[in-house]
């Protein structure tokens, strides 16, 4: 069997702190590294991000030539067993993947003849490719028209990724690929099927109410639910809550719209969620974050840290049931409207990854949209944790770890726990 190993180094400035953070990452593998993820915090200082990027890039290709280098600048990174926010920092996440060549991609948007943009350097998708990583400029890149490029004859191809962070305006961000930085469009890398790579997104929320199907409805507005105005039936929902969970409803209240192939629609790993953009009292209509066609069953959704918590300590026991081998590592994105702002930490996901797996090979950053399969289509999402995880040995089987069995173990009431935590 050949070896397979993930290491992680984090540097606390971006002076010295990058070559302590390549060389501690190199330190742990027990081969030459065939992927690296850099990934920078520069808080107000897009040029300190780029020089670090870049600085990081050309040290791994020094030492490893044939490693593929991508990276981002970032809200905050995870690694070493920390996650930081809004503090400078660096983190370097490498694995070793005997048997695998990564091809990295760069990819661009430019004006299009007819109006409008046009994307340039997709890769080339073959048959035996496993899953791609993404990390995108949000000022720059129209992110779900590229995600939605990466389609194949026999379905999407997995792509796992994020949104550069920390940028406050056009031209802030940085990305890096190989010895090279940009300040817009996305670089990724492709592995393939002898990765052995999964992914699973951790989507934050709990459903609440019956499930419904839309009776009427136009692009992102929804007319009807179940034969009524849907303000109705989301008022009917909200009414039966608990007083506890409706106080939760004004700031976390969402909408799950169900995937092909989903289960019974008990469990949120059922639907992809999306935000209640607004509401129309006179039509009853409300907006959101996605197109919803008629016929398509819908749950609302409610997203606290609570909620977050289990959610993501069921994705850890999808990835590693009971008894099952730690695997080597895992690459974390998560959204950086969680980390501090949601938790009492900002290490609160990337502990929780490292301890349910059995690694400390946990790299990752906060993003600002995570990119990843559900239901076995390609996602934006927001305010969701991805973990990309590399299995100590070869597996076969999909890239999307399946949810219905963890999320819905016998014993496990979301609802009961939530209450008893928040108390009388």
């Amino acid at each position: 069997m050949a070896s397979r190993e993930c290491s992680v180094g984090l540097g606390l400035d971006l002076d010295r702190g990058v070559t302590a953070a390549v060389s501690d990452a190199l330190a742990g593998l027990d081969g030459v590294p065939d992927l690296a993820i850099v990934t920078v915090c520069a808080p107000g200082d897009p040029a300190a991000s780029g020089r670090a990027l870049g600085e990081a890039g050309r040290i791994i290709r020094d030492s490893s030539p044939e490693c593929t280098v991508v990276g981002t600048g970032a809200h905050g990174v995870v690694g070493g067993g920390e996650s930081i926010e809004m503090r400078p920092a660096v983190s370097v996440w490498m694995a070793t993947l005997a048997g695998s060549r990564p091809r990295g991609f760069r990819i661009g948007a430019v004006p299009a003849p007819a109006g409008g943009v046009a994307i340039t350097g997709l890769p080339e998708l073959r048959a035996d490719d496993r899953v791609a990583l993404l990390f995108a400029d949000p000022w720059t890149l129209p992110v779900d028209e590229v995600v939605a490029s990466f389609a194949r004859v026999d379905g999407d191809l997995p792509v796992v990724g994020g949104m550069a962070s920390g940028a406050t305006r056009h031209g802030d961000s940085r990305l890096l690929l190989d010895g090279a930085v940009f300040d817009n469009g996305a670089v990724g890398v492709v592995l393939d099927q002898a990765s052995p790579v999964r992914a699973v997104v951790s989507q934050g929320c709990r459903p609440i109410g019956d499930a419904m199907t839309v009776t009427a409805a136009q692009g992102h507005t929804i007319g009807e639910l179940a034969g009524r105005p849907a303000v109705e039936r989301l008022r009917d929902v909200v009414a039966s809550l608990d007083p506890e969970e409706q106080a939760l409803v004004v700031r976390g209240l969402h909408i799950g719209i169900a995937h092909a192939g989903s289960g019974d629609g008990a469990s949120a790993a059922d639907y992809v969620v999306r935000g209640i953009l607004g509401v129309d009292a006179a039509t009853g209509a409300i907006a959101v974050g996605d197109e919803v066609p008629v016929g398509c069953v819908v749950r609302l959704h409610l997203r606290d840290a609570d909620s977050a918590d289990a959610d993501l300590r069921s994705v850890v026991a999808a990835i590693r049931p009971a008894g099952a081998r730690a695997p080597s590592g895992a690459y974390l994105i998560t959204c950086n409207g969680r980390g501090g702002a949601m938790f009492t930490s900002s290490d609160h996901d990337g502990a929780l990854v490292r301890e349910g797996l059995g690694t400390d090979a946990v790299g990752g950053f906060f993003a600002a949209g995570e990119i990843g399969p559900v239901g076995g289509a390609n996602h934006l999402h927001g305010f969701t944790a991805v973990v990309l995880v590399v299995d100590a040995v070869d597996g076969a089987g999909d890239v999307e770890i399946p949810r219905w069995t963890a999320q819905d173990e016998p014993g496990v009431d979301i609802d009961a726990e939530l209450r008893a935590l928040l108390g009388p």
